[in-house]
């Protein structure tokens, strides 16, 4: 059965508008969350239909929709085809004819990703745009979360998604460990902080937290921060700290902090010494990957000097954490 609880998520009208809004009250029926991720994929499969003035899905129209775009990731591109599969099911369902991509549909997948490194140089301009945030009356935090935000990113190279779930009893300020639960692919871990991070985080938390707080980073009724919210954010302080727009006219990723993190590891790594085949192993674990090849993928090795790299000792972690100063003067 079909409910019409459901608000309306489908912003601009085309002919499968309605059908997409009864496609999410039916999932929802099944029990399945349908929130913002998914609800953010319809909405731009249906601009898709309105700028094609798609009027019927046969095999033609779905395997246009179904090319990549420029700039899209393959993992999103099939993401994507695996929805319009599912609507097409649906619309199947509901009488209307409509071609369903195969179950093993694939796609020709060229790894041409190049994360942008950010200069040690730059990561000293951001932590310095973020430390220059202006107070604000209805978040009389603002100006003291997002500093402490950016490091975070940075210093522990944490995903956004980790940063904006972290909570305050994740946080060990004593040890200075953070306890990373349930992240990509249900994986927990551990993540040791620098001295400095760990000591910048203490002064940041007696200056926000309170009996109230449950996030590390709250939102002014003391939620969490959404991701858009966290991208804007950070793209502002990109901006004041003058980085510069990329080839294809935007800013780099919130997630290339994290690329950085894992880059500037391996080059501190790299000068302490420290032989490759055992450093990435602690690299990727650190980080939460499942495997070296993501870490890998991360570092794009052929840029370190394989030969000056040198023994290991298993047990050293210490030393290989890059340091998250204040900066300042």
């Amino acid at each position: 059965m079909i409910t019409t609880s459901a608000p309306s998520v489908i912003i601009d009208d085309s002919v499968f508008s309605e059908y997409i809004e009864r496609f999410i009250r039916y999932k929802q029926g099944l029990g399945f969350s349908y929130g913002s991720p998914v609800r953010y994929l319809l909405r731009k499969l249906n601009r898709q239909f309105i700028e094609l003035r798609v009027t019927k899905l046969d095999r033609d129209t779905v395997e246009k929709l179904s090319e990549r775009s420029p700039g899209e990731a393959a993992g999103t591109q099939l993401k994507r085809i695996s929805m319009l599969r599912h609507f097409a099911q649906f619309l199947n369902d509901m009488g209307v004819e409509a071609y369903v991509t195969p179950e093993n549909y694939s796609v020709k997948w060229i790894d041409n990703f190049a994360p942008y490194i950010f200069s040690h140089e730059q990561i000293k301009r951001i932590f310095a745009s973020a430390d220059s945030l202006p107070p604000k009356k209805r978040s009389p935090h603002y100006h003291i979360v997002w500093p402490a935000f950016v490091r975070m990113l940075y210093g522990c190279g944490l995903r956004l998604s980790e940063a904006l779930s972290l909570k305050t009893v994740d946080v060990d300020l004593v040890d200075g460990v953070i306890y990373v639960d349930k992240s990509k692919k249900g994986t927990s871990r551990y993540v040791p902080m620098s001295a400095s991070l760990t000591e910048y985080c203490i002064k940041y938390a007696r200056l926000v937290h309170s009996k109230e707080h449950s996030f590390f980073f709250p939102a002014p009724d003391g939620g969490r921060y959404f991701a858009n919210t966290a991208y804007a954010r950070i793209k502002s302080i990109y901006e004041n700290a003058c980085i510069p727009v990329l080839s294809n006219g935007s800013l780099p990723r919130i997630h290339d902090l994290r690329h950085t993190f894992c880059y500037h590891a391996l080059e501190q790594m790299q000068g302490l010494h420290l032989d490759l085949y055992y450093a990435l192993p602690i690299l990727s674990t650190y980080v939460g990957h499942q495997g070296i090849r993501d870490t890998e993928r991360y570092l794009r090795l052929p840029a370190f000097r394989y030969a000056s790299i040198v023994d290991i000792e298993m047990n050293s972690l210490k030393g290989i954490i890059p340091e998250v100063g204040c900066h300042e003067g």
